[in-house]
């Protein structure tokens, strides 16, 4: 069984969160990875003791916490999977950003690495298609309309 299928959409969550506020701010504490998941200090604390546990985090006592290598693999790769679905639900299916970035973080725990090599593969070859895309945008935005769906950017 791979560490992948080992860690639950939440510790994903919680990687994810670490990754950024080391990459932004040069650290993470319990009270800004709370702040950032709208959650208490309890459940953080809770949730790295289980990340710990896989050595997926370090934390200095009552102090900073790091990701270990594997760690920042898991979370690496959450984000990719999040910037090709947002990309996609924005680019492709025309959603808001909003919307697209809600839908994206959804999405983005349950979908296979297939499934987003052939999403970013799909979006590549359709905006490499300048006039063809042109056709192809308006008769899908009129689709949508007609369908119900709002179909606007």
């Amino acid at each position: 069984m791979s560490i992948k299928a080992k860690v639950s959409s939440k510790m994903e969550d919680y990687l994810t969160a670490i990754y950024h506020l080391c990459h932004q701010e040069g650290i993470a504490r319990v009270k800004s990875i709370a702040e950032r998941l709208q959650v208490t200090n309890a459940s953080v604390v809770g949730v790295l003791k289980n990340l710990k546990r896989k050595d997926l985090v370090e934390q200095e006592p009552y102090g900073y916490i790091r990701l270990t290598q594997q760690g920042e693999k898991i979370a690496a790769s959450v984000i990719h999977r999040h910037d090709v679905l947002t990309h996609f639900l924005e680019n492709i299916l025309y959603l808001d950003s909003e919307t697209a970035a809600h839908d994206a973080c959804r999405i983005e725990h349950a979908v296979s690495p297939e499934t987003v090599r052939r999403l970013k593969v799909l979006a590549e070859f359709i905006e490499k298609q300048p006039k063809e895309r042109l056709y192809w945008e308006k008769d899908f935005m009129s689709f949508c309309n007609r369908a119900g769906g709002s179909g606007s950017k």
